[in-house]
This record gives structure tokens, sequence and C-alpha cells, in this order.
């Protein structure tokens, strides 16, 4: 009975470290595959919101819109404003520079992931209609 409990000691204590480098690989380790793919999606984003913004720019110089509604409560030139505030502050070089030196998890990586995404298809909504515009 003494060997049983033994034995059951031991393999508990090896489940137990199994179990705590799963979780630290899980959480603690920067996940290379995950972050490239969150620079990628960063860059993506990035560089639609500029063009967007372009296109938007160039739409209201050619027809006079800057004042005209985009949406129900905002004109063109409060979206504009708020696509170059997003691309100053949330979209920036800088700002990808500095995030991908924090000791990012992989929960934290894809929860960053799928924010860029979401923003991402919102600003190709626009940017299809803004072309549907301008052709």
């Amino acid at each position: 009975m003494e060997s049983f409990t033994i034995i059951c000691s031991i393999l508990g204590a090896i489940a137990s470290i199994i179990a705590i480098l799963t979780f630290r690989n899980d959480h603690s380790k920067k996940p290379n595959e995950e972050r490239e793919f969150f620079i990628a999606q960063f860059q993506s984003t990035r560089s639609l919101s500029l063009s967007v913004s372009k296109k938007m720019e160039e739409y209201c110089k050619k027809n006079n819109a800057y004042d005209k509604f985009i949406f129900e409560d905002i004109t063109f030139s409060q979206y504009i404003k708020l696509l170059k505030h997003s691309q100053e502050n949330d979209l920036s070089e800088d700002l990808l520079k500095k995030t991908i030196e924090l000791p990012l998890t992989t929960p934290m990586i894809n929860s960053m992931v799928k924010s860029l995404e979401n923003q991402f298809n919102e600003l190709l909504k626009v940017d299809s209609w803004i072309n549907s515009k301008i052709l």
C-alpha cells in the first residue's frame, strides 16, 4: 500500500510539472507565428486605412463633399479626421514597434488580431463604397 502511495505521489508530481510547463508555453512565451501574423494584420489594416482616407479626400475635393454625410451622424470631413487620428495613434509604426517589444502571450495577440480584423473589415466596406462612388 505504501508503494502505491509513493507511485501516485510521483505521478501526481509529474502531472503537475507537465501542467505547469504547458500553461507556461501557452501563456508566457512569445509565440512567433502569431506575432508575425499580428504584424502582417497591423500593417494591412494601416495600409487600408491610409488608402481609404486618401480616396475619401480625393472624392471630397472632386465633389465638394466634405460637409456631406457619409453616415447618419458623421460627415466626410469628420470621418477623415477620425481615420487620421486612428492612423496616428492606433495604427502608427511607433505603436507597432512598442507593441512587439512587449512580452505578448498568444491570448493577447489573438485579441489584438481580432480587433484589427474587425477594423479591417469595416474599412473594406467603406473602401468598396468609396470605390463605387469614384468609378
